[in-house]
């Protein structure tokens, strides 16, 4: 069954992947190879098919289709890319754990199944932080190990919250105890945490940050770009599933909407004011993280079909902006942060760390202008503090991409370096060779501009993914839409 073949497929050969760990070309080329497969048998699975073994159905919409490939793509960049950059030593088996398990969020319809495997890719991709590289001559950090742990406790926790809330939605009947309080809030309550833990919307965004400045590049990926994205797939799923909790909510919404609106401002203003780099970018995601929510908490076609749009959004530019910084912190980790000439010296991978930043930022021609375009028009038809609310977190997160640029990206070159005066009997051969600037890899180039130009591509023509999510959003017939 191509169902059972999609998800168990990855995870067997992640077991085979693991033992060629001490191999690193053959692993990864191994893993490339298991995603192409995947891409192949996922063209060959009927939409809207569904099929139900073992008491869980299984089923492949037209939009899960769409994230279906983004994420098979994003899958072998990340691994092609890791034939160039630096990466654990079982980077391949852990990266080919965690798409299967995301595969299994994509075509499972049972939210208690589907909480489980969110639990699992937390355990999973944990293992990426802490991964070092094969005959590393040195043990994991002090801060990496925190983050690890921090992480970990957070995506438990996060599962706990939504696990609780599912067991809670199927014993919970709407009118059974007239006169009571209804029960629909306190679920909402732990549906919100939850998926806002593991969307890091603030304040539980400390994660996040941690993560893209202490742990490798390529493995952040890996936890940001698949499983968050997928995440609030499981939310539209919920809401597929439980349509009672929006008519039995009353105010909770506005409390999630409003929430939402105000995370985004405050992470776009820690961006703002953070110390380095890193920082600022992980910022810049918690804060695109939060507008995404908003959309999804508005409940309205506009901003549903913004919030999906943000997702595919997201995982491009989280992709495209954490393999540019690798690609700057190779082979010198310092420079990423000490030089102000970034561009200048490494014009791909700065264009990347550019363009991704805009699409966080919600610029357009980027897919992200568009979702930003739509979730203010939800937004207006709400109330205008929260379109106040949500312009100001853009204006703020514009200005610091904005001091980025300046501070790291199109600073003056460095000035060249004068050559001393030779010593009394020194000749030309007793000086050190000139360090040369070393170009950027053709590989790392490629990957790069692909991810540009497809970005790109989807916002000049959002036309090719916006009607299979506005179909998708219209066939929550619980909302009322038409």
């Amino acid at each position: 069954m191509l169902y059972l073949l999609l998800i168990f497929f990855p995870l067997s050969m992640a077991c085979s992947v693991f033992l060629l760990r001490r191999l690193p070309r053959i692993a990864i080329g191994l893993s490339i190879g298991t995603l192409i497969i995947e891409v192949l048998l996922a063209v060959q699975v009927r939409v809207d098919d569904p099929v139900r073994v073992l008491g869980v159905t299984f089923l492949l919409s037209p939009l899960n289709q769409i994230f279906l490939f983004l994420f098979l793509g994003i899958g072998i960049a990340t691994l092609a890319m890791a034939l160039i950059l630096p990466h654990g030593e079982n980077f391949s088996a852990i990266g080919l754990l965690t798409i299967g398990q995301t595969v299994a969020i994509l075509v499972m319809q049972d939210s208690f199944v589907t909480a489980l495997v969110l639990v699992a890719i937390g355990l999973t991709t944990v293992l990426g932080i802490v991964d070092l590289p094969a005959g590393a001559g040195v043990l994991v950090s002090r801060q990496t190990l925190a983050t690890a742990l921090k992480y970990l406790v957070l995506m438990v926790i996060a599962g706990i919250l939504l696990y609780i809330a599912y067991v809670l939605t199927d014993i919970f009947r709407p009118g059974e105890l007239p006169g009571r309080i209804s029960p629909a809030r306190f679920i909402l309550a732990l549906l919100a945490a939850g998926f806002a833990l593991r969307m890091a919307l603030a304040p539980f965004h400390s994660w996040l940050v941690d993560l893209v400045s202490y742990a490798g590049s390529l493995a952040a990926i890996l936890i940001i770009a698949l499983p968050a994205p997928a995440s609030l797939l499981v939310f539209l799923l919920t809401l597929q599933s439980f349509p009672t909790l929006l008519f039995e909510g009353g105010q909770a919404l506005n409390v999630l909407r409003i929430g939402a609106a105000v995370s985004a401002v405050l992470s776009s203003a820690l961006a703002l004011t953070a110390g380095t780099l890193r920082q600022r970018i992980a910022y810049l995601i918690a804060g695109n993280c939060g507008i995404i929510f908003y959309g999804f908490a508005s409940l309205s076609l506009a901003g549903l079909s913004g919030a999906i749009l943000g997702v595919i959004n997201l995982a491009l530019a989280v992709t495209t902006v954490l393999m540019s910084l690798a690609l700057l912190d190779n082979p010198d980790r310092a420079q990423a942060t000490d030089r102000s000439d970034l561009f200048w010296r490494h014009p791909v991978a700065g264009a990347g760390l550019l363009g991704g930043g805009m699409a966080l930022i919600g610029w357009l021609p980027l897919p992200g202008g568009t979702s930003y375009l739509l979730a203010l028009q939800a937004a207006a038809a709400n109330h205008w503090l929260e379109l106040l609310t949500l312009l100001v977190a853009m204006a703020l997160a514009a200005l610091t991409l904005a001091q980025l640029a300046v501070q790291y990206l199109f600073g003056p070159s460095a000035a060249p370096m004068v050559a001393e005066p030779s010593l009394l009997g020194e000749i030309e051969l007793d000086r050190p060779p000139p360090s040369r600037q070393l170009r950027e890899p053709i590989g790392a180039v490629a990957i790069i501009t692909v991810l540009l130009a497809v970005m790109v591509a989807i916002g000049i023509f959002p036309n090719l993914v916006l009607p299979t999510i506005e179909a998708t959003v219209r066939s929550l017939a619980a909302l009322g839409f038409s």
